[in-house]
């Protein structure tokens, strides 16, 4: 035996050789040999479906997307003179019940860039028969948070967050509407 291979150092590009930690040492027990280890090995054999019933019961439900829930298309806001009531349209689907909360940024173009010119926020209760009111304007949109808006060119980002369902991440929408003028 070389003498480098009594002090643990082994060429490891020869294949007559053993190379490992325990191997050096002139050891040659290896990791199933333990009878812990083997009775867990026989177990996880025994019983290797459950990995797969985990997987396919809790996984799939933290992988479906926010539009199983709710859908949203689309939302405009009409063009409007200053101090008016802007009218706005949105196509949503609410698919499923659920409990969910909402921010609404208004931005204003100030001729280099989009700045925040409004947040709103609030939280309420999502069901399939919900419908909006006959006249949809921006005040209710935003619960009267943001009203009235001066002149000048703007847009609105809605973002929905979808929490309070069991075992669920919090699930996120977020849609920007068409730009817009306060005339």
């Amino acid at each position: 035996m070389v003498s480098a291979e009594k002090f643990g150092w082994v060429d490891r590009r020869r294949s007559d050789c053993s190379v490992g930690w325990d191997r050096r040492r002139n050891q040659t027990r290896r990791l199933g040999d333990a009878k812990m280890t083997r009775e867990l090995a026989d177990w996880f054999h025994r019983y290797r479906w459950w990995p797969w019933a985990f997987m396919l019961l809790v996984l799939p439900p933290l992988m479906w997307p926010v539009t199983f829930w709710f859908d949203v298309n689309s939302v405009s806001v009409a063009s409007a003179p200053a101090g008016s009531s802007l009218h706005m349209t949105v196509d949503r689907e609410i698919k499923r019940p659920f409990r969910g909360s909402w921010q609404t940024t208004i931005r204003q173009w100030d001729g280099s860039g989009w700045v925040t010119r409004c947040n709103a926020q609030g939280a309420s209760n999502y069901r399939p028969d919900s419908k909006y009111p006959r006249d949809l304007s921006l005040q209710w949109w935003t619960d009267g948070q943001c009203h009235p808006i001066p002149h000048g060119r703007y847009k609105i980002t809605t973002t929905w967050v979808i929490g309070d369902i069991e075992w669920m991440p919090e699930k996120t929408i977020t849609v920007d509407s068409n730009v817009f003028e306060v005339l």
